[in-house]
């Protein structure tokens, strides 16, 4: 595992940058602030590639409010995944699906106002959630949700990406400083270090059941006729 002050120095050492490494990533100038930079935006680009990889999935639950349609949600949830929610009606314990619906789908209905046991929850255009209709009580909603990209601030934060393929962050912050360095030789061995971790994280965080997204050996035959 690689804190973000260990990625900097790994930076710093493979594009070949003049001086010692630095020793913090905090308040830093010149080109120790554009290595800084360049890690931390390589590090978001990667968790923006995909908005269902593995490692930014979570899970949410939360009770409903007497009386209230809207549901308590989480500042960092960027998309809810749509086949996973489930409720748990009051003084019950077992979890049962419900119905989820876009806002969209549904703005032209007239909803009901008057309270009982939730029986969908409404996807809003904010990204909030509520039920339908207003609860009666304290039910549970749950389901799991993929987060926000997280961005690394101080010199020991680490990248959510799983720590094996925390070499996806170096091969892309080479490319950041290639481009701005019109360095050709540091731009392909950025984009081989990329190229080839990418394929990999892809191949483990993505829902890829057979891994055919990074497969060597497979041999094929197409006849025509």
């Amino acid at each position: 595992m690689s804190t973000f002050l260990e990625l900097v120095e790994d930076l710093h050492r493979e594009c070949g940058a003049a001086g010692v490494a630095p020793t913090t990533v905090l308040n830093q100038r010149g080109e120790y602030a554009r290595l800084v930079r360049w890690v931390a935006a390589a590090d978001v680009y990667v968790q923006k590639l995909w908005d269902n990889w593995k490692f930014m999935r979570k899970e949410y639950s939360e009770d409903t409010l007497l009386d209230t349609a809207a549901l308590p949600t989480v500042a960092d949830a960027a998309r809810y995944d749509e086949d996973t929610f489930k409720i748990i009606e009051s003084g019950d314990t077992e979890k049962n699906p419900i119905e989820v619906v876009e806002y969209e789908d549904i703005k032209s209905e007239i909803r009901a106002t008057a309270s009982g046991v939730p029986d969908r929850v409404i996807l809003m255009p904010d990204g909030t959630l509520e039920v339908d209709p207003p609860a009666n009580g304290t039910h549970t909603i749950s389901c799991d949700y993929y987060q926000n990209p997280v961005k690394m601030v101080g010199n020991t934060d680490t990248s959510i990406i799983p720590a094996r393929f925390h070499d996806i962050i170096l091969g892309r912050a080479l490319i950041l400083y290639a481009n701005y360095e019109s360095a050709p030789e540091v731009k392909a061995q950025g984009n081989e270090i990329y190229t080839e971790t990418l394929a990999r994280l892809e191949n483990s965080q993505l829902p890829n059941k057979f891994g055919s997204r990074y497969r060597t050996g497979g041999l094929f035959e197409v006849t025509a006729e």
